[in-house]
């Protein structure tokens, strides 16, 4: 027999069910407020046009007449003669900062393209502050664009988007207004957290793949107590039978995965005996393997050396080539020289002294030449050096020229339209082709670039002043959420101990539970079998007294027949009795009559009257006594 389910609220009366409702839901659904601001934020076609626009401004005069039932319940909750105030501290500068800080963390990390800094943001104009609402609405809708007017769109978005404040359009006429720019701060810094608070959540969202069986099993008794509220059997069963079939699902789905581990496990051992046993054969393949990877790694270390030996032999052939050509040229002349000196030798007509002279100034010759062709090979080496010297220095030039193209870049000063470059050309190009040193580099870097540097160098020194202030509220800031940290960690150490203590009682109220349950299992199996013997009796008793009806209905039939007929002769004798009895009153009375007539005396009178009066008295006491007799004997019958 199915177990009897708790009574829901289905005949509960409706101002008692929404008395109810409205007194959980004002705790149930404060949890989910802003989940679904956010939702509803991100749901908002945020196209903002005339039309939708306008959609924002009051009805005609047809419709303010009759207030629908929605406006009738937000004016209930919302009257708009008392505005909700703002909580948050708006006039305190470290907040304010603070929110500057958001502001900028979330524009920097999001592709803003302008620069900003604390300085800008602590007085924006109005071209600023619609470029940055202009940029946080389109985080949400990358189509939005604004309208005619900003004054009327801004509120209107703020509006569409369930911003709790109000926001009057008279502070955007003034943006950077003191008493008008907080407000607006903490109202751009609102949806910057709407924002960062939708992608944490689907961060988390992606990265919980596991549903956690508590959670699940908390998220079912949640749904099912408000179907539970609602009074919806239909749907706590079809919950139920869910939960069931998706719990039986996961439980054959572990099983079957422990199955699987289990038996990888298994195989996962047998390998790792075998490769236990085959050890020793490959750590003798590994110890080849790593003189085989030093032998490699030798090699290629000589191969280095030796394309390094091959690259300088080709430098000297390339040179020795290029020397022998020279030479080449000169020697038609040698040989045309040496021609005509034999044969001016063959002609002449030389003694002993000129013969000793000409040896001596040959000898002469010859030393001198040997001191050119020293000075030649000294000079063509000096060359040689000069021009691997020029050759290295122009190739560290051009590296030195890479380098500082690279570092204009990143100083903004590269190319031309950059930020820092002031529709100058800072590029750097090297000329080898020049005549002079002077001309070898397009730039002149002591006056124009050293210049530009040392103004972008006082810039990012003010910078690193700003970020040293900066960084000196952040580790202040850093040490008061330090401070508040170990205070959080206080409260969830007592929080844990609470929850330790809580899961100690729901355990032991979970075991008294199913004690109870059990014993409540038992006595509904008794009363089912105490009730199956009732039904049993109760069949036998009835068909004991149809029995006992039918003779009853028979005898009480007889009573009637016979009653009926007593009551017919009860009737002739009454109807007789009387007869007699007015026979005999006229009797009476005629005797009455002549004994008036006739004198006589009182004493005669009552001795004719009294028997009459006496024998009628007897004849109706009888009648009555007989009649009740009858009657009780039919009501006894019929019983």
């Amino acid at each position: 027999m199915k177990a009897a389910r708790r009574k829901t609220l289905s005949a509960v009366d409706a101002s008692q069910l929404n008395t109810r409702l409205q007194g959980l839901t004002g705790d149930a659904n404060s949890e989910t407020t802003f989940s679904k601001s956010l939702a509803c934020a991100s749901s908002v076609d945020l196209s903002i046009s005339k039309q939708t626009v306008a959609s924002s401004r009051p009805l005609s005069r047809s419709h303010q007449g009759k207030p629908s039932s929605s406006q009738r319940r937000h004016s209930m909750f919302f009257s708009s003669q008392t505005p909700r105030v703002d909580p948050r501290p708006l006039g305190d500068k470290s907040y304010t900062s603070s929110c500057i800080r958001q502001l900028i963390s979330f524009l920097s990390s999001h592709g803003f393209d302008s620069v900003l800094s604390p300085k800008t943001l602590a007085a924006p104009t109005t071209k600023d502050f619609a470029a940055l609402s202009l940029f946080i609405f389109r985080q949400t809708d990358q189509n939005f664009k604004f309208g005619s007017k900003t004054e009327d769109d801004v509120p209107a978005v703020f509006k569409q988007l369930r911003y709790p404040f109000q926001i009057s359009k008279s502070a955007l006429y003034a943006v950077g207004s003191p008493h008008t720019w907080p407000s607006l701060l903490t109202a751009l810094t609102w949806l910057v957290q709407m924002h960062v608070y939708e992608e944490e959540a689907r961060r988390s969202e992606a990265k919980m793949l596991y549903v956690e069986p508590a959670v699940y099993f908390f998220k079912y008794v949640s749904t099912s107590y408000r179907y539970f509220l609602a009074g919806d059997d239909a749907k706590c069963e079809e919950l139920e039978r869910e939960f069931t079939t998706e719990q039986h699902k996961k439980s054959t789905e572990s099983n079957v995965s422990t199955l699987q581990l289990e038996q990888e496990n298994c195989e996962l051992e047998v390998l790792l005996a075998s490769l236990a046993r085959e050890s020793p054969q490959k750590s003798a393949f590994q110890s080849e393997k790593e003189s085989f990877v030093r032998g490699v790694h030798k090699y290629e270390d000589n191969l280095g050396v030796m394309k390094i030996f091959t690259d300088e032999a080709e430098q000297h052939s390339t040179h020795a080539r290029k020397t022998i050509n020279v030479h080449e040229h000169h020697f038609p002349a040698s040989h045309y020289d040496l021609n005509c000196l034999n044969q001016r030798i063959s002609t002449q007509s030389i003694d002993v002294a000129k013969a000793i002279f000409t040896d001596e100034e040959i000898q002469k010759q010859r030393e001198s030449l040997t001191l050119i062709k020293s000075r030649q090979a000294n000079v063509e080496s000096c060359a040689f050096m000069a021009e691997f010297e020029a050759e290295q220095a122009l190739a560290d030039l051009e590296g030195h020229t890479k380098s500082y193209n690279v570092a204009a870049r990143k100083l903004q000063l590269l190319p031309h339209t950059a930020k820092y470059a002031n529709t100058l050309c800072f590029e750097a190009q090297i000329n080898t082709r020049a005549q002079k040193a002077e001309m070898t580099v397009n730039l002149n870097f002591k006056t124009v670039v050293r210049s530009t540097v040392k103004t972008i160098q006082n810039i990012h020194v003010q910078h690193k002043w700003n970020a040293e202030r900066e960084y000196v509220d952040f580790e202040q800031t850093m040490q008061s959420c330090q401070d508040k940290y170990n205070e959080k960690c206080d409260e969830a150490n007592g929080l844990t101990l609470k929850a330790t203590r809580c899961e100690t009682s729901y355990d032991s109220e979970r075991k008294r539970l199913d004690n109870m349950l059990t014993y409540l299992v038992k006595d509904l199996a008794f009363l089912e079998n105490e009730v199956v013997k009732l039904k049993s009796s109760c069949e036998a008793n009835a068909c004991e007294t149809e029995t006992v009806l039918q003779d009853y209905q028979v005898e009480y039939d007889k009573c009637i027949t016979l009653c009926g007929e007593e009551m017919l002769a009860v009737q002739n004798t009454m109807l007789a009795a009387l007869d007699a009895l007015m026979g005999y009153k006229q009797q009476v009375q005629d005797v009455l009559v002549a004994s008036r007539s006739n004198g006589a005396s009182s004493k005669f009178q009552k001795a004719i009257v009294d028997p009459a009066v006496v024998d009628t008295s007897n004849i109706i006491s009888r009648v009555r006594l007989h009649f009740f007799e009858k009657h009780a004997d039919l009501s006894s019958a019929t019983w």
